[in-house]
């Protein structure tokens, strides 16, 4: 893989390394540990614990107000930014805009059902039916795959069915008979 895709678990101990973040938004919180608080997909996971590092080099007090995806790139919102810092954050987001929100290898924007993505190549495709032995299935993008959910290995181009809810990469999109 490359530097921007983290797993989830790859991410989380990254948050409990640095002691996790503070919610800017509620004081007295506990310290933000779960990946869940992050509205990306895995493939900028390594964008955002670069810019992290970075800006806890330049003294940020770890206060974020939000990250999320919008109109297919990153947006990283904090409190009290030292001085600088608002650089790094707008290279994080330019960085973005070229890097495949799912695997996190170069990509370009697409609008798939009226939605701004940034995708590789192997991703944009599954905007489209995806046709494996003769049956025809359609992807469900940035759905979860959970246990008994029929998902398509792009790496391999095989239809398989999930059999766990955990151990899953950026090379399977769920899919459901079309």
């Amino acid at each position: 893989m490359n530097q921007n895709y983290k797993t989830d678990n790859e991410f989380e101990e990254f948050l409990e390394s640095i002691g996790g973040l503070q919610n800017g938004n509620k004081v007295g919180d506990k310290p933000i540990l779960s990946r869940d608080y992050f509205s990306v997909n895995n493939g900028w996971l390594g964008i955002i614990q670069s810019l992290i590092e970075v800006l806890i080099k330049l003294g940020w007090n770890k206060k974020i107000i939000q990250v999320k995806e919008k109109f297919g790139g990153l947006r990283f919102y904090v409190n009290n930014l030292p001085d600088n810092a608002i650089f790094f954050i707008t290279e994080s987001e330019k960085k973005s805009y070229n890097t495949c929100e799912v695997c996190g290898e170069l990509a370009e924007q697409h609008k798939i059902k009226g939605w701004i993505n940034t995708l590789c190549e192997n991703h944009s495709v599954l905007n489209d039916v995806v046709e494996v032995e003769g049956e025809r299935y359609a992807p469900l993008l940035f759905s979860k795959i959970k246990n008994g959910d029929l998902y398509y290995d792009t790496f391999n181009h095989k239809i398989k069915k999930c059999d766990t809810d955990v151990g899953f990469n950026s090379w399977f999109v769920k899919v459901i008979k079309y």
